[in-house]
């Protein structure tokens, strides 16, 4: 059983955590010239709203991400615009949810968004807190497991948040260690930040595009049975994905391996394995919380 809140908290707490050979060389030289010659960006240094763009930050499925300053104050943030290649009035629609989803939950361990906007060429975009650190994802790679006190520190500021977002109607539907963010603020301690609720389920609008009944929206390695089936996505969803992330957090590898299809059926059809079973020194509180996270009923 999937359970949420409290109880989960407490378990936490308790356990703490040819033929011309010349022309041959000079037409690969010029492919090679071409595919290495990158298309000009032709957002940094223009305005953006009451923003500058200083320069490209970073790209995902959805969008590219830039930092700006704004022009009077000096204030840097962080825009993201949707890619040109899927501008549509349903991406539309979903960039504009993330916007409402964060502003919905209003907590500190979610990334601020303040501005939504058009620009001529018709991609919409969004106006958000820029955050210093780097991503959960990159974190994972370096170290490969962490320490137990260290997951148990970052389920619980991953968990807060999470209920905040779910208390306010909004699943995020696509959690993930790329879309966690570890601050490192200069002068103060390090937080996590949960970032990208692009194709977040606003559960009380279930007409928006973005909630359509079937449609199969996230990242296979995190998602849920009842999503990858197309079924009912609620609270469980995230917590099946966080259960995955403490998976992989404890033992250094996710408990399901293979291709992405593969993948998908072991959700829907394997049990998983213990992560003690994977990895030492995890106490069997956290192969209790972590299984309960990955069952495969939510009810």
């Amino acid at each position: 059983m999937r359970g949420y809140g409290p109880p989960a908290r407490n378990s936490l707490m308790k356990i703490h955590r040819s033929s011309n050979p010349d022309g041959a060389t000079l037409s690969m030289r010029r492919n090679a010239s071409a595919e290495s010659t990158p298309l000009v960006d032709p957002l940094p240094s223009s305005q953006i709203g009451d923003f500058t763009v200083e320069e490209r930050i970073g790209s995902g499925g959805m969008g590219v991400v830039y930092r700006a300053t704004h022009s009077l104050i000096g204030k840097q943030a962080a825009i993201k615009v949707l890619r040109a290649e899927l501008v549509s009035p349903r991406l539309h629609e979903r960039l504009l949810v993330e916007a409402r989803a964060v502003n919905a939950i209003r907590h500190p361990g979610i990334i601020d968004i303040f501005g939504f906007g058009k620009l001529p060429d018709g991609r919409p975009y969004i106006v958000m807190e820029l955050l210093e650190g780097r991503p959960l994802s990159e974190l994972l790679s370096d170290q490969q497991r962490l320490d137990v006190p260290t997951v148990l520190w970052m389920l619980d500021q991953i968990l807060s948040p999470l209920g905040a977002a779910h208390r306010a109607g909004v699943v995020h539907r696509d959690l993930k260690p790329a879309n966690v963010f570890m601050v490192e603020p200069p002068n103060a301690a390090p937080m996590l930040k949960l970032v990208d609720f692009g194709i977040a389920k606003l559960l009380e609008n279930k007409e928006s595009p973005t909630s359509i009944d079937g449609s199969v929206l996230g990242t296979p390695e995190f998602m849920v049975p009842e999503q990858i089936r197309g079924g009912t996505v609620g609270p469980a969803t995230d917590l099946y994905a966080l259960g995955v992330m403490a998976f992989q957090m404890l033992t250094g590898v996710r408990p399901f391996q293979g291709d992405p299809v593969q993948v998908l059926f072991a959700h829907v059809e394997q049990t998983p394995p213990l992560p003690s079973s994977r990895a030492e020194g995890i106490p069997p509180e956290l192969d209790t919380l972590v299984l309960q996270l990955l069952a495969k009923d939510p009810a």
